[in-house]
């Protein structure tokens, strides 16, 4: 007996020594599952997060795109209805117009023409005249006219122009109405030769809306009027009422 007593506790001792560590592996074992489905779940949660904000930063640009697409749109809308507008306003103004020429004895004759179906009001003309003599300078010639009816057209020509030395501030301003004989007001009026030309000339008038156009130096603009720049010599009346000539190709309003 007394021999077997130390083998005995070697034994427990050994078993106790072996039984220790199989329970700490067996608990670090059962751990490890653990930490990894709590990283998993984090990792999920910062996905969805991801794309939640890629979605919402998508949608943002996708709106913002759409959003200037529309504003693009209705600015070229309202650009081709203000076009449209504007070319419905100058529909009759842009049938009138002007010309110069000569006949068939040389003579300058100035054509205005309107070839729209409505009258023009208030038909104001403007031009020079360099005679012969450049000493006295060249010669102002602002003609009114209370209208010009639809499909017609009115012919100055240099035999009709007369000329007055006498030059004041309210002549250069004046457009004046063709006179009926050489003395009216006592101008006491000259003659011009006939082989003069007609300088710069240019045109104002009022539509049937009542808007005013200017024609001068080829182009047509809205609420301009008419000038002479050039301080003249003398101011000119023209004698007698021009001839009104109807026109052969008048159509409507659309430039047919």
């Amino acid at each position: 007996m007394p021999s077997n007593a130390p083998q005995r506790r070697m034994r427990l001792r050994l078993a106790r020594q072996r039984a220790a560590p199989s329970r700490v592996r067996a608990r670090e074992r059962a751990e490890e599952p653990e930490s990894g489905l709590k990283l998993g779940r984090f990792n999920l949660l910062a996905l969805g997060a991801v794309v939640t904000i890629v979605v919402s930063i998508g949608g943002l640009v996708a709106t913002a795109v759409g959003t200037l697409w529309s504003a693009r749109v209705a600015a070229d809308q309202l650009e081709q209805s203000r076009e449209q507008v504007e070319q419905k306003q100058r529909e009759q103004a842009a049938r009138v117009s002007y010309w110069v020429d000569r006949g068939q004895k040389g003579e300058g004759r100035l054509h205005v023409m309107n070839r729209s179906a409505d009258p023009v009001a208030n038909l104001g003309i403007t031009f020079m005249v360099v005679e012969g003599d450049t000493s006295r300078g060249p010669v102002a010639f602002k003609v009114s006219f209370p209208s010009l009816p639809p499909c017609s057209s009115v012919i100055i020509e240099t035999k009709s122009l007369k000329y007055t030395k006498a030059d004041t501030g309210e002549d250069r301003e004046t457009f004046w109405l063709p006179v009926t004989e050489a003395n009216d007001f006592d101008l006491s009026l000259k003659d011009l030769p006939d082989y003069v030309g007609f300088d710069q000339p240019a045109i104002g008038f009022q539509d049937r809306d009542g808007t005013y156009w200017a024609r001068q130096d080829g182009g047509l603009t809205k609420d301009e009027v008419i000038s002479i720049e050039h301080t003249p010599a003398g101011s000119g009346r023209v004698l007698g009422e021009p001839s009104v000539q109807a026109v052969k190709s008048c159509g409507d309003d659309s430039g047919s």
